[in-house]
């Protein structure tokens, strides 16, 4: 019976040596991976500061190079308006009646208009 004992108190005494050691295990496999997971934190943040560094300095850039521009309003005269009575009545007449004659013939548009109004396709005097 006392074999019996000791060969329990042995094997009670492996199993608590064998529980600590697995114990010591997990507690090495755990600080391993927080240590390779703040190493990983760190480059990680080191990566994204330099990039945030390089994007502030190129919107700096851009924003330094800037142009801007301005919009201008031209206006065109299309026919003169004449203010002083330096031309007659006439050549004024004459001056708008060649620009509108420039002006059709540039457009392709014919210089007579229609008379009256156009014939109906509902017309009973129809052939």
């Amino acid at each position: 019976m006392r074999n019996a004992w000791g060969l329990l108190l042995m094997l009670a005494a492996v199993f608590c040596f064998g529980w600590g050691a697995h114990g010591w295990h997990n507690a090495k496999n755990v600080l391993a991976a927080n240590e390779s997971a703040e190493k990983t934190r760190q480059a990680v943040t080191e990566i994204t500061r330099k990039s945030g560094e390089a994007l502030e300095a190129k919107i700096a850039e851009l924003t330094t190079n800037e142009t801007h521009t301005e919009r201008e309003i031209r206006t065109e005269i299309i026919k003169p308006v004449f203010s002083n009575v330096c031309a007659s009545d006439g050549y004024v007449r004459l001056f708008n009646e060649s620009i509108d004659k420039a002006e059709r013939t540039l457009s392709g548009k014919s210089a007579d208009s229609m008379l009256g109004r156009p014939a109906s396709p509902f017309r009973s005097d129809r052939q």
